[in-house]
């Protein structure tokens, strides 16, 4: 089965050539500057969400506050769509090791949860953040 990754604007599209040799059948990439270029942060997470794709992103901040908030209208019942995960690491975090760090998460046994999650990489490790 494979993966939908949809990557934010901010997130280097050469990210996709080094997901490709791992397994283009498993890693099924979207560029979101293709499909909803200068959207805001919410509207991007609408759109993975609606592709039931994990949205990958670089800008950590926005995305922890905006995770909260999704989870939050959750269990107020006023927001039933669930989101397909947000994976977010530092910006300086070289292209390369973005992608090997993915890949290596995404492949562990057992598989994380990504639906409703949200996951920080910090000191070479993928941390789930509160919801």
């Amino acid at each position: 089965m494979s993966q939908m990754l949809y990557l934010d604007e901010d997130v280097s599209p050469r990210l996709a050539e080094h997901l490709g040799p791992y397994d283009p059948v498993r890693f099924q990439v979207t560029l979101a500057s293709g499909v909803a270029r200068g959207a805001s942060d919410a509207d991007q997470l609408w759109h993975a969400a609606q592709a039931h794709a994990t949205l990958v992103t670089c800008n950590i901040k926005d995305f922890v506050r905006l995770h909260r908030w999704w989870k939050t209208l959750q269990s107020w019942r006023l927001l039933t769509q669930r989101h397909g995960g947000i994976l977010a690491a530092p910006n300086a975090l070289p292209v390369d090791a973005l992608g090997e760090a993915i890949v290596r998460f995404l492949t562990q046994q057992p598989v994380p949860l990504l639906e409703d999650s949200m996951y920080v990489y910090r000191q070479g490790l993928w941390v789930r953040e509160r919801g």
